[in-house]
């Protein structure tokens, strides 16, 4: 019997619906790690202030002349805050995701085996999984943010093939690069289920971004959390569906 994209969106759906408040509360936590690990970690004013006067001074320039510019132009105090900044958003972003991933993939589990269990007992049980998945996850940020930095279809292509690796590294209990390598191998086999759900995780994300003018009108935390829960919200859905797609490969 074939896989329809069709039946893993329905399947999603009603996984989704019937355990909504237990997703919200994962990715809701997980945003509020995000944001305050992003606050504690933040660069000083004086830092900011350099990020600031860097920025508005590219702001006229095309690609090439931004290159040339922080080539032979930025100051070591602008380099500093730079990469402080993108310390800090790489790890508190990470945080955040590794405990999503954890916790809904651990969920999924406990459902499938027909175990009831609150966010802190999902929590609690995902913790041996969650240093294998930081590696993992920490890896394929890294060489994603690389090819968002060449062209888009790079990191498209990256996105595809890793998709799986976070079910796998949790459900086969492998290691990072081999829970990346039976994702490639998987998500390009499957393509025609993979790609589209990859391309809609990315397009409603791209869209979330759209509101971020809307909700600077609150809190500058308040909006980044709730900003951050919905993100996460998204990409639990997109966790589900493949985890359903791995299971219905694997009968």
């Amino acid at each position: 019997m074939s896989i329809t994209a069709s039946t893993l969106y329905r399947d999603s759906y009603n996984f989704m619906r019937n355990q909504l408040s237990s997703v919200f509360s994962l990715s809701l936590l997980a945003a509020l790690v995000t944001v305050i690990l992003s606050w504690i970690l933040s660069p000083s004013a004086e830092q900011v202030d350099a990020i600031g006067q860097l920025m508005s001074n590219m702001t006229s320039m095309s690609p090439a002349d931004m290159m040339g510019y922080l080539e032979q132009q930025i100051t070591p105090e602008q380099q500093s805050a730079v990469f402080h900044y993108s310390i800090a958003a790489l790890f508190s972003t990470l945080a955040g995701n590794v405990l999503l991933v954890g916790g809904v993939l651990t969920l999924i589990q406990l459902v499938s085996q027909g175990v009831r269990a609150n966010v802190m007992q999902v929590v609690s049980a995902s913790l041996p999984v969650l240093p294998r998945l930081a590696i993992l996850l920490l890896i394929c940020s890294i060489l994603f943010r690389f090819g968002l930095a060449l062209l888009f279809v790079p990191a498209f292509l990256i996105a595809i093939a890793w998709a799986m690796s976070p079910i796998i590294a949790c459900k086969e209990n492998v290691g990072a690069f081999k829970a990346m390598r039976l994702s490639t191998r998987l998500s390009f086999s499957n393509l025609r289920l993979v790609a589209p759900a990859v391309m809609l995780w990315i397009v409603a994300q791209v869209v979330l971004m759209l509101f971020v003018g809307v909700l600077s009108a609150l809190s500058p935390m308040i909006g980044a959390v709730i900003l951050s829960a919905l993100s996460n919200m998204i990409s639990a859905f997109m966790l589900i569906y493949l985890f359903r797609l791995y299971m219905k490969l694997h009968v």
